[in-house]
């Protein structure tokens, strides 16, 4: 009995560590975008009719009370390189010191602005106290 524990232990473990390998990338945000093919939206429909949640939650941002609609980061969906993920050299267009302190900062090797700040749901940091405060 303990023999067949260990071994479900093992294979949940490994399929665990499976999943978080294969996963992880596909979160990250990307140096440069992914591009993909995205249909045309007919007429009368715009972002929101597909993508209700997601637009639900950047109409709450920041960027939506700024005037940073959808195709600004993605691009037009009749382009050829309409941007499904985004690259970080999209967020630098407007946030240039902000991604040259990620890409220079040793901790945040690695890390890109999705890793700490979730797709869509934009809130601005809150300034940590410095040392001894």
């Amino acid at each position: 009995m303990n023999s067949f524990c260990a071994r479900m232990f093992g294979l949940t473990l490994f399929v665990f560590l499976f999943l978080a390998i294969a996963v992880q990338p596909a979160i990250a945000q990307q140096e440069q975008a992914t591009h993909v093919f995205h249909r045309l939206i007919p007429a009368g429909d715009t972002c929101a009719t597909c993508h209700k949640a997601i637009y639900d939650q950047w109409k709450a941002s920041p960027h939506a009370a700024n005037g940073v609609e959808c195709t600004v980061c993605h691009g037009e969906t009749t382009a050829k390189d309409f941007a499904g993920l985004p690259g970080l050299s999209t967020c630098e267009n407007c946030h240039s010191d902000q991604v040259a302190q990620l890409k220079s900062d040793p901790f945040m090797k690695g890390k890109t602005c999705v890793s700490c700040h979730e797709a869509h749901i934009f809130v601005e940091h809150k300034k940590a106290a410095p040392a001894g405060e």
